[in-house]
């Protein structure tokens, strides 16, 4: 599995890490890549989980990386438990790298993974949902390929036009909801 984004809370970083672990127990053989820079200042993660970060040899943590398409293309599965995503470019370059993703169930995310087709879906912080779409993962190669087959088709058939368009949605929330606050 992979991660690719800032290592902070509101990432989904706390839970991925306990979703892993509780996956361990049942599958020793996978390992776990975090790509992505901690921000100590902003949102820090839970000293439980840098503890496991860094300690637990199924986990590695290569910091940032300027090209993250060797990391993807040794990897199974993109995971993105995140809480909040404007219109996650993580997830559309691990689908035009052929893996499949698990992403939050939130916008952005699930404008691009479509459930069960090219990745799944899980509600945000939900560490349980998050293990076990895991191990589904894990454990059905054969979902996982037909998965990972339909995450590049699915990449390849977006436009700029239509990316730009659903840019311009998200940005719209954003602007309506800076309004309301």
């Amino acid at each position: 599995f992979v991660f690719v984004g800032r290592l902070v809370g509101d990432k989904g970083v706390n839970e991925l890490v306990r979703a892993f672990k509780r996956l361990l127990e049942y599958n020793s053989n996978i390992k776990l890549l975090l790509i992505g820079q901690e921000e100590k200042n902003l949102d820090p993660l839970h000293l439980d989980t840098l503890f496991e970060m860094y300690s637990n040899l199924s986990i590695i943590s290569v910091g940032y990386q300027k090209d993250v398409r060797p990391y993807l293309s040794i990897s199974n599965c993109l995971v993105l438990p995140s809480y909040r995503e404007g219109f996650p470019n993580v997830v559309m370059q691990a689908g035009a790298m052929g893996l499949p993703s698990i992403v939050s169930d939130i916008n952005g995310c699930n404008e691009i993974v479509k459930h069960g087709i090219n990745g799944l879906l899980v509600p945000p912080k939900d560490v349980e949902a998050l293990s076990a779409s895991m191990r589904r993962l894990c454990e059905d190669s054969d979902l996982r390929v037909s998965m990972s087959c339909r995450s590049r088709n699915q990449i390849l058939g977006y436009s700029r036009r239509e990316i730009w368009i659903l840019l311009d949605e998200e940005y719209n929330v954003l602007y309506e909801n800076i309004l309301k606050s």
